[in-house]
């Protein structure tokens, strides 16, 4: 028992070792690779000591290992923290104003207020648009979590689809893995103007902006009509359910009878680590929450749509359908 309880409370010591290694570069050094703790360190700049220690309590939690002669390698698990893989969403969140904002958990269980805004006194997204470079970091990061987007096909069957309207949906990552799997559908990218705009390079380079129709507005305003598949991935946790409320009404005034709306979220329950992990996550970033089965059910028939499947996606991630 004690041992479990420290492994609780050390374990911001684990992530921010993680942390550390990726910023130095460890997992890109050793992707395919065995080396000493001194030629590692001499490739990232580091004491080689010190790096030592560092790589000890990597292969300790089963990031890395050691051979006999004491040359480190990655784990399968820790070969997901180099650059092409999960590696910018550690960066992300090792950031200083990330990390920070969680000082302010205490403060959002008292008064049920973000913590991010006590903390750095403006919203999460604000704070993001006056510096770019974190901008940069936290598209990254988010950018790198949503390798689950390769299973929605999997998982949905959008053969028959002929117009999907992915929602706020970035500059088009999730909209573009959808259209490749189904040559024959066309897709409508909806988020705010300033987002939109930097989706045709993206589009472009992923072979699907000749199918794309790029529309820039307001979700809580009006979403674009016509579509027989609509998409809205990971944006009901960022909101409260009023305003999500208001979200989802406007999705089912622009669907037609018989349109599909999928919802790709975190859905918690009882033994699910992530998505409880996760909520508290949304409360310090957003104020927003992760929901329970039932919870996106209520609000799905509240907006007078009616919820259907409950599908499994990588990363923990589910996919809720629902019919206009």
């Amino acid at each position: 028992m004690e041992q479990d309880l420290m492994r609780i409370l050390t374990g911001g010591w684990v992530a921010q070792a993680t942390f550390a290694a990726v910023r130095l570069g460890v997992p890109d050094v050793l992707d395919g690779r065995r080396l000493a703790p001194e030629e590692i360190a001499e490739e990232v700049g580091a004491h080689p000591a010190a790096l030592h220690r560092l790589l000890r309590l990597l292969a300790g939690v089963g990031l890395a290992d050691a051979d006999s002669d004491d040359r480190y390698g990655l784990t399968p698990m820790g070969a997901q923290l180099r650059a092409d893989a999960l590696g910018p969403l550690a960066t992300l969140y090792g950031e200083d104003y990330f990390a920070s904002a969680w000082d302010g958990l205490a403060h959002a269980v008292r008064t049920g207020e973000p913590a991010f805004e006590h903390v750095h006194g403006e919203p999460v997204f604000a704070h993001l648009a006056g510096d770019p470079g974190k901008a940069a970091v936290f598209n990254a990061g988010m950018a790198a979590g949503a390798s689950f987007f390769r299973g929605v096909p999997d998982a949905y069957d959008f053969s028959g689809a002929r117009r999907v309207v992915d929602l706020a949906g970035g500059t088009g990552a999730l909209l573009a893995t959808v259209l490749r799997s189904s040559p024959a559908a066309r897709g409508v990218l909806f988020d705010v103007p300033e987002v939109v705009e930097a989706a045709p390079a993206h589009l472009a380079r992923l072979g699907v902006l000749d199918r794309c129709e790029l529309v820039g507005g307001d979700l809580f305003d009006s979403v674009p009509e016509g579509g027989d598949v609509y998409v809205l991935s990971r944006v009901l946790h960022d909101w409260d359910d009023e305003r999500c409320a208001v979200l989802l009404a406007n999705c089912a005034k622009a669907m037609e009878p018989g349109a599909e709306l999928l919802i790709v979220e975190r859905v918690v329950g009882q033994d699910s680590y992530l998505p409880l992990a996760f909520d508290l996550h949304m409360m310090v970033m957003t104020g927003g929450r992760e929901r329970t089965e039932a919870e996106y059910r209520a609000l799905l028939a509240e907006a007078d749509l009616t919820p259907g499947r409950l599908l499994d996606l990588p990363l923990g991630m589910r996919l809720l359908t629902a019919t206009r």
